[in-house]
């Protein structure tokens, strides 16, 4: 099997201090993965002299991600890649990779739509799983306790305010607004079939308040904690409600009075990059047989991953 492996801010020469050490790590991770295949694998020719661990050469490109796609693909067998929701380019990219031949080792494109819009995932999620109370711009002034406001198709904690009671903002039209919920954050990691989704570790969320904005830093895998199992079925029941989520999904969760659902993550998440180093099946297969509508019995790890941001990359340490 030719499989294509890309990254999207690598790919694209996006050097953002704030998305390029996940996006680098993910990737090596990744290429570390499917070591037993034929792949290709994409690099802007901007990072074309960075260190990076990888088993393969890149293919440097200095065109558009979208363009080079339509014009190489019918040279693979197989796809998997990591983009993020901003901007609906995970969603754009997964319409290109379906509109060809190519098996597609991830999430279907309505899918991946309905979990890029906040707004989208709850609406479906309503009545389904615990969520936070969303409001309109207009009941700003009524709410009497901290809110949240984020970008409906953000990513990672990038864009996120939190407003104390009576404090104003100018809430544009792609923002949503929803009651800050104190608690502990975390995420679980899942593999899904389309249908069926298999729960296999809490991750715990290091995120940072700093001036009314939130920054994540990493975190560790797997976590304990007396709201796992629950956790992991809330989980499990918004994957399995949304059809066409396949392959590595993430969900992240508040932890407090029970778990509340923040969102789907239709791709492959940083806690990815501990958890390959915890099981002694390859994460990378595991996701192909998921995405071909097999999953495992459950996923054993052993050990504890932690992750950090660090200046070229995440650190990882295996306790």
């Amino acid at each position: 099997m030719k499989l294509l492996v890309f990254e999207y801010a690598t790919a694209s020469g996006i050097d953002d201090p704030e998305i390029f050490p996940e996006g680098k790590s993910m990737l090596e991770a990744l290429l570390a993965d499917f070591s037993e295949f034929d792949v290709e694998f994409l690099l802007s020719e901007r990072f074309s002299d960075i260190e990076l661990k990888s088993p393969f050469s890149p293919v440097l490109i200095d065109t558009p991600i979208d363009a080079w796609l339509r014009e190489n693909l019918e040279g693979f067998d197989a796809c998997i890649f990591i983009a993020a929701e901003e901007d609906m380019e995970l969603y754009r990219l997964t319409r290109i990779i379906e509109d060809s031949d190519v098996l597609l080792l991830g999430s279907d494109s309505e899918a991946v739509r309905l979990c890029s819009d906040k707004s989208e995932t709850f609406r479906v999620l309503r009545g389904k799983v615990p969520l936070p109370e969303t409001y309109g711009a207009d009941d700003l002034g009524e709410v009497d306790s901290r809110v949240i406001v984020k970008p409906s198709d953000g990513v990672a904690c990038q864009g996120i305010r939190i407003l104390e009671p009576g404090e104003g903002i100018d809430v544009q039209d792609n923002m949503i607004i929803q009651e800050f919920i104190e608690g502990e954050a975390v995420s679980v990691s899942l593999l899904a079939d389309g249908r069926r989704a298999l729960p296999f570790s809490l991750n715990k969320q290091n995120i940072i308040m700093n001036n009314g904005s939130l920054e994540y830093d990493g975190g560790y895998t797997p976590m304990d904690h007396e709201m796992m199992e629950e956790a992991f079925r809330v989980a499990a029941r918004a994957v399995e409600s949304i059809g066409g989520l396949r392959g590595y999904v993430g969900v992240d969760l508040i932890l407090a009075d029970r778990p509340y659902l923040i969102e789907i993550n239709s791709r492959i998440t940083t806690p990815y990059i501990g958890l390959r180093r915890l099981t002694d099946r390859n994460m990378g297969r595991m996701i192909i047989d998921a995405a071909g509508g097999r999953l495992p019995d459950r996923v054993e790890l052993r050990g504890r991953a932690s992750f950090r941001k660090g200046p070229s990359g995440m650190l990882v340490r295996v306790e």
